[in-house]
């Protein structure tokens, strides 16, 4: 997930590094003092890149499915007068299908 926004800010800071002195009207001071800015500038997002980094991998593990149901687990449920098929027996797995994108 973060290799495509480091990937667009190298390549960003490499078009304007690239293409600054065509666009430049000053001297070769001015042009030094954009190509400064612009490595600080591409400092400060991979620093931030770096930051949101740790907060991802300092994020603690989802729980497997297994240790989340495992209250559950072996539990009768009374169903009442609703309408069931099969067995009054036969067992039952429940399964949660959930999209987080």
């Amino acid at each position: 997930m973060l290799r495509p926004i480091r990937r667009l800010a190298g390549g960003c800071a490499l078009a304007v590094l690239l293409c600054a002195p065509a666009f430049a009207q000053g001297t070769g001071d001015d042009i030094q003092k954009q190509i400064d800015e612009l490595k600080r500038g591409q400092q400060e997002l991979r620093k931030q890149i770096d930051e949101l980094k740790a907060l991802v991998q300092a994020r603690p593990a989802a729980p497997a499915a297994a240790a989340a149901t495992a209250g559950i687990a072996g539990k009768v449920f009374d169903l009442g007068a609703n309408p069931i098929r099969g067995g009054d027996t036969a067992g039952l797995t429940l399964i949660e299908f959930s999209d987080y994108q």
